[in-house]
This record gives C-alpha cells, sequence and structure tokens, in this order.
C-alpha cells in the first residue's frame, strides 16, 4: 500500500487485519498516529513514513521481527536551518527483538537502555539517530563496535551546544561509506581517519578547533565533504595531493573563515564547490584557478564587494573563475528557501525561490 503524497490524516486500526501486507508508506501524509493494530502484521518489511506527521511509534511495532525498512521523520523547510530541522521520531524499549532491520531512520536516543539494544541489530546497514546525550557516548560507541555490517550513520546531538562524545570507539566500521555528524565535536574522532571506505561525510555544527580537512584529505575513497558550521578557525588549507576522488567540497556558514588555500594537484576531480555564508573570505579562494574539473561554483549570502569582484569584465577575480561553466549566487528570502543568480546575468537575485540541492 503506498499512500505517498496523498489526502490523508489517519490510518484506520483495521490495517491489523491485512495479514499478507510488506510494505506501507505514508511518507508525505498528514497522518500522525499509527494504531496500535499495525502489530498484527506479522509479514510486514517495510513503513515507510518520511515527511509525515509520525512523532512516536507504538510500542506494538517491536512485535514485527520481519520488518527490514523503517523510516520516519518530520521535515520543516520554513524555518531556519538547525538541529532538528529533520525531527526524529520516538521508539519505545524492546527495538532490539527487529532482528531483520537492515535500516532504521530517524530515531530518538531517549536513554541509555535503547541505545544498548541497538547492538542487538547485527544486521544493520543504514542507522540515523538523534537527541544523543554527551554521557550516552561511550555506550553508543560500544553499540556502534557492534554493527559489523554498517555502511551509512548519522548522529546529532541534542542541540548544536551539546558535544558529541565519540572519541571512545576501538575498532573502526569498516563497511561504512557515509558518516553525518551534528553536533559539536571537542576534536575530530581519531577512528573517522581510518574509515577507508568512506564516500560521503558531513560535519554540522562541529566547531572545531583545528583544519579538519588535514586528517580527512587522505581518505582515498571521500568523493563528497560538507562542513557546515563546522570549523571556527581562520584558515583552511588543502594540500597538493589531498582528497584525490573527492567530487563535491561545501564549506558553508564558516563565519570565521577569511583565507581558503588549494594547493596545485589537490582535489583533481572535484566539480562542485559550494561556499558560504563566510562574511571574513574577502576574495575568491587562492588556487580555485587550478580546479580545472570543476563545473560549479556557488557561493550562499556572500557580501555584494565579493560579488561585484567576480563579475565578468570588471571584477578583479573575474580570471580565477572564467573557467568555470557555473557560477551561482544562492540569497536566502525565508526559511531554507533562497533566489539565485548566474554569474554574468542581467537580472540579479532574481527567479523563483528554492531550495539548495544538497540540504
Amino acid at each position: 500500500m503506498d499512500f505517498q503524497g496523498a489526502p490523508i490524516d489517519y490510518i484506520p486500526k483495521e490495517v491489523g487485519n491485512l495479514f499478507h501486507l510488506r510494505y506501507l508508506s505514508l511518507r508525505e501524509t498528514k497522518v500522525h498516529m499509527l494504531p496500535k493494530a499495525i502489530g498484527k502484521l506479522h509479514n510486514f518489511e517495510t513503513l515507510d513514513l518520511k515527511r509525515s506527521l509520525v512523532s512516536e511509534l507504538p510500542a506494538e511495532i517491536n512485535k514485527l521481527c520481519k520488518l527490514r525498512y523503517l523510516a520516519a521523520y518530520i521535515e520543516n523547510y520554513d524555518v531556519e536551518r538547525n538541529i532538528d530541522s529533520r525531527r526524529a521520531v520516538k521508539i519505545h524499549n524492546g527495538i532490539g527483538c527487529l532482528q531483520s532491520l537492515l535500516k532504521l531512520v530517524r530515531i530518538e536516543a531517549s536513554n541509555a537502555a535503547l541505545i544498548e539494544e541497538l547492538g542487538s541489530l547485527g544486521q544493520l546497514r543504514k542507522l540515523e539517530i538523534s537527541k544523543l546525550k554527551r554521557e550516552d557516548g561511550m555506550v553508543f560507541c560500544t553499540t556502534l563496535e557492534k554493527m559489523s555490517h554498517l555502511q551509512s550513520l548519522r548522529i546529532s546531538a541534542t542541540s548544536e551546544e551539546e558535544v558529541l562524545g565519540l572519541q571512545s570507539m576501538s575498532s573502526p566500521l569498516l563497511l561504512l561509506q557515509s558518516l553525518v555528524l551534528s553536533g559539536r565535536l571537542e576534536k575530530l574522532p581519531e577512528w573517522i581517519s581510518k574509515l577507508k571506505s568512506l564516500v560521503t561525510i558531513g560535519l554540522h555544527w562541529s566547531r572545531l578547533k583545528d583544519d579538519p580537512l588535514k586528517f580527512l584529505q587522505a581518505l582515498p575513497n571521500l568523493m563528497f565533504l560538507w562542513l557546515h558550521d563546522g570549523y571556527e578557525g581562520e584558515q583552511l588549507h588543502i594540500e597538493g595531493g589531498g582528497f584525490q576522488k573527492l567530487k563535491f567540497l561545501g564549506l558553508v556558514n564558516l563565519e570565521g573563515l577569511n583565507r581558503l588555500i588549494i594547493d596545485e594537484g589537490a582535489m583533481p576531480l572535484l566539480e562542485q564547490l559550494e561556499i558560504g555564508p563566510s562574511p571574513q573570505l574577502k576574495e575568491v579562494p587562492s588556487g580555485i584557478d587550478h580546479l580545472q574539473s570543476l563545473k560549479d561554483l556557488e557561493f550562499y549570502d556572500m557580501p555584494i564587494e565579493f560579488e561585484l569582484s567576480l563579475q565578468p569584465d570588471k571584477g578583479p577575480d573575474f580570471w580565477k573563475v572564467k573557467h568555470i561553466p557555473c557560477v551561482i549566487f544562492w540569497h536566502r528570502i525565508q526559511g531554507l528557501r533562497y533566489k539565485t543568480y548566474k554569474l554574468g546575468e542581467a537580472n540579479s537575485r532574481g527567479g523563483e525561490p528554492k531550495c539548495p540541492p544538497h540540504i
């Protein structure tokens, strides 16, 4: 049963009579509660509640021993991005019974006992968890070490100010390909630099004091990297030979950044670079002209002086970007909606409002 986008706001308890039901999608509906009768669906495998209004799952979910995919969160594009822009759902203790789970997105880390139970989900490939408290970090690291098949991991703290205590993990997740951490980090966990299979990493509100790029640029398979309020320093340096497979780099909301240095030979495959807001960055990054594979260069809410320096013919820094097919400026109008214009367009800051593709 696929109700994606349908104008419905509830599911009747009679759904529990559909004994052979394996798939149910309530994605992008107004449904805000699931009936307890869903626990009768012993053949159930997939429950998709993405962008619905369901905020808590009934305890009867834990009876669905064949459940393989459980995805639920509430998303709001009308507010400025924060750690709760994608709100998780609450679940009850007892989830350790769901031994068949491959994907679990996105749940609240409501207590240490629940976090420990997650270690029983040995088949899990993808996990997204939020509201993680600092004091539960060690328990969570122990749990992660039991997830030998994990390929995708997304962790959010209780707030942008809460520290993610993730330093104590001794053995790396050898199969991990995607890692997103949202919350403060006192320093970059050492185990991250050992993730040789990692393709994607995002550090949001990490506010690191030391340049994280020097620890990440040797990862052999990294292709996508986001720093969103991830670094508080003034300078980032990408050394020659660094990020040999990187295709996307997002340096977002780095307010203290005043210099970005890109050595020749760095990021030879980079296709897209996003920067801003960075009010202290007064000129186009040094070395951007070395990036011959760059196809898209995008700036967010940069000062007007910065934009003027890039204008064709009269801008003193235009020569640095003239080889790039598409240079775009984004300007926030409300929440996560922006107006854009392409470098060289006469009608600047025009166009229909839209959301950035990588939010």
